[in-house]
């Protein structure tokens, strides 16, 4: 009898062990709901322009130029009426330009520390489709299943040594990625489908704070692999305005 209630229980736990998929096949998996490896590993420069829309009717909405290239090169434009803010990160080299259209004046400045490492990993994150940075430093942890937007997710905790983190859902029987949270607390949903290149891009993304929706990026258009303008990622020299 002993016996048979040892065997029952181990194979009740290793059921129970396979049923329950590795960090490697949640995000292997998930992967594939948005394109080929080949398709994935092959994107070097992305081009996206787009919108940003408050979801407080008084805040005025914004343009967005985003450009990036693999590994570490990155292009934000952001336009509100005449006022232009531009960071611009090349490598190991990073600045803030903030420019007035009307009056034709620019003050530039490098990016502080803190803002050169969220640029950086923001860079990355376009590129990476939720594979880990194993090279800096990244790493992913299981955290069970939540339900998350009334979806029964896996819940993955990718952390870096530096402390930037983000916990990222994906569903449990669509692979799909469901939301991703940052370290200060902001949620995003991806919404809608654009293929674009064999990748499926989101047509637009909704942001949330505890809750309450803050902003919509809608992205307008979006160019994978194209030849970029030359010098789009030179930071100017100081004395330039």
């Amino acid at each position: 009898m002993k016996f048979l209630l040892s065997f029952c229980f181990v194979a009740f736990a290793t059921s129970l062990a396979a049923a329950t998929p590795t960090v490697s096949d949640i995000v292997n998996r998930a992967r594939a709901t948005v394109g080929t490896e080949s398709a994935l590993d092959g994107m070097i420069t992305l081009q996206m322009t787009g919108g940003l829309e408050p979801a407080d009717s008084k805040m005025p909405a914004a343009t967005l130029l985003i450009v990036a290239r693999k590994p570490c090169s990155q292009r934000l434009e952001i336009k509100i009426d005449d006022i232009v803010e531009t960071t611009i990160l090349n490598g190991e080299n990073g600045c803030l330009i903030r420019s007035n259209l009307h009056a034709g004046a620019s003050q530039m400045r490098q990016l502080t520390a803190p803002e050169f490492a969220r640029v950086a990993f923001s860079t990355r994150q376009f590129f990476s489709f939720y594979r880990p940075d194993f090279k800096n430093g990244e790493r992913i942890t299981y955290e069970g299943v939540e339900q998350r937007h009334g979806v029964r997710s896996h819940k993955l905790l990718y952390t870096y040594p530096d402390g930037i983190s983000t916990v990222r859902y994906f569903s449990v029987n669509e692979d799909a990625l469901v939301s991703t949270i940052t370290d200060n607390g902001v949620e995003s949903v991806s919404v809608g489908v654009q293929n674009v290149g064999g990748i499926r891009f989101p047509e637009r993304i909704e942001y949330y704070e505890n809750g309450e929706e803050i902003h919509t990026i809608v992205l307008t258009k979006i160019i994978v692999n194209k030849p970029l303008m030359e010098g789009i990622f030179d930071l100017p020299k100081a004395e330039e305005k």
